[in-house]
């Protein structure tokens, strides 16, 4: 307290002529219109700069939640939208409501991302409780990732598309010539597409997309582009270079597509080779 004393002594000149100016300053704002206007002015601008800084630390904290959000409006977007998404979103990848088909969208986040193997998997933020199952198609907003291999509680694994051991129906866009999509191990930008005929007329940079055939992925979503395309096997048919659309050394949001009618599609492929 003594300190205090001291101090209050020491600059009380100081202090005096503070409190003074204080006073002279509130009497000029309140009897001068510009003064006052231009006082409140920057205690506006004051006060709005730290409201501002404490807004964006806040928002900083709560970056999970409003993703999570997100993730979730987007699914259900592309759900509702259904085939009337390539106008509205400007792009070729369709989902659809389950009064037409029976396909699902469910929002995830990819945690844990290989792609420098030559048998790649992902890891994803959602498993068992959320209804995912094995052989789950799971796409980004600019294409394919893979297929769910491995299912916990809540967490799931992703057999990558750059996987040696993967084979996905694919299509090429306006046409019906379909091939097998497959991966040589060597660049993650980069895919084959085997198996389509020597009559298919094959154009560099036509569009791959997922085939009418598949019961993992709706029809019509992006995949890549064609880089090249050769005639081997005595001409017989194509090896061609798909590069993808989506960037799988960066991925983060994902989407598990879910057909709901895949185990009668399945039962009744089954019957057909039972015959």
């Amino acid at each position: 307290m003594q300190q205090i004393f001291n101090f209050l002594i020491k600059n009380r000149n100081l202090l005096l002529y503070l409190l003074l100016a204080f006073i002279g300053l509130i009497f000029t704002v309140q009897n001068h219109s510009y003064h006052r206007n231009s006082f409140i002015h920057s205690t506006g601008a004051f006060t709005g700069y730290f409201l501002e800084k404490q807004s964006s630390v806040s928002s900083y904290f709560d970056l999970d939640d409003e993703n999570q959000l997100l993730r979730e409006e987007n699914a259900k977007l592309r759900m509702l939208l259904g085939d009337q998404a390539d106008s509205l979103l400007s792009s070729s990848v369709v989902f659809y409501n389950s009064s037409k088909t029976p396909f699902e969208v469910f929002p995830a986040r990819v945690i844990k991302n290989r792609y420098a193997y030559r048998d790649n998997f992902l890891t994803i933020d959602i498993g068992a409780q959320e209804d995912i199952k094995e052989d789950m198609g799971v796409i980004t907003t600019n294409g394919i990732l893979g297929v769910v291999d491995k299912v916990g509680s809540r967490y799931s694994r992703v057999i990558s598309v750059l996987n040696s051991e993967i084979s996905l129906n694919a299509q090429i866009k306006g046409t019906n010539t379909i091939g097998s999509l497959t991966w040589n191990g060597n660049s993650p930008y980069l895919m084959n597409l085997e198996d389509v005929p020597r009559l298919a007329k094959v154009v560099k940079g036509d569009t791959i997309i997922t085939g009418q055939q598949s019961t993992t992925f709706p029809p019509d979503i992006l995949i890549g582009v064609v880089k090249d395309a050769q005639l081997i096997d005595n001409g017989s048919r194509y090896k061609i270079d798909v590069q993808l659309f989506n960037d799988m050394t960066n991925v983060g949001t994902a989407y598990v597509i879910r057909n709901r009618d895949l185990e009668e599609i399945q039962e009744i492929n089954n019957l057909e080779e039972d015959e």
